[in-house]
């Protein structure tokens, strides 16, 4: 009895140890790693895109900048792209962005402005490196809202600094958000 009793534990003390590894490479694999150099056609590999810098058809200063960085950074974290030069990709993509929109969304009692949102309209094309003709052409808009100091005046040095910083964070979530909806549209009109 005494034997059994101690293999009928090991039998499940190895079931463990292989569930727990099953678990473990289950994970690793949902989680997107995959293997270094592995070939083309692996499920892992990344499509290649060329970002072209955008251009600014708005009044609003380096706008273009923060869009182009904002995508890049977005497109080094994907899962589904990796980012590449315009001579080694197959795909290209360009933009412009074309319309800045700015809105009061609250006031307080005295109609002084609590808060803003700003809107912008980009349009995007993917070229094909090829053929040098574009496969998706598509208007996107993305927007963000930043408070404004409620404390401060126009005679308060303090409160316009506030007001700038939170409308240069405003517009860095805007390029962010128009970065992620725009790889989610190219991962569907490519895959």
């Amino acid at each position: 009895m005494v034997t059994s009793y101690n293999g009928l534990r090991c039998i499940r003390r190895r079931v463990r140890c292989l569930l727990a590894l099953g678990m473990l490479v289950g994970t690793l694999a949902s989680c997107g790693y995959t293997l270094v150099s592995a070939p083309p056609d692996t499920p892992g590999h990344r499509l290649p895109l060329a970002i072209v810098p955008f251009t600014n058809q708005t009044r609003e200063p380096d706008l273009e900048r923060l869009t182009t960085a904002a995508l890049r950074q977005s497109i080094l974290q994907s899962q589904i792209f990796s980012s590449a030069s315009d001579e080694v990709s197959v795909r290209r993509l360009q933009g412009a962005i074309r319309r800045l929109r700015s809105f009061p969304l609250s006031f307080d009692q005295n109609d002084a402005v609590l808060q803003y949102r700003i809107e912008a309209d980009f349009h995007i094309r993917l070229v094909e490196a090829s053929t040098q003709r574009p496969t998706l052409e598509q208007d996107i808009t993305a927007w963000a809202e930043y408070l404004v100091s409620a404390t401060g005046t126009v005679l308060t040095p303090g409160a316009v600094r506030e007001d700038i910083v939170a409308r240069q964070a405003a517009l860095a979530r805007l390029a962010q958000q128009f970065a992620d909806k725009c790889l989610a549209l190219l991962a569907i009109a490519l895959l």
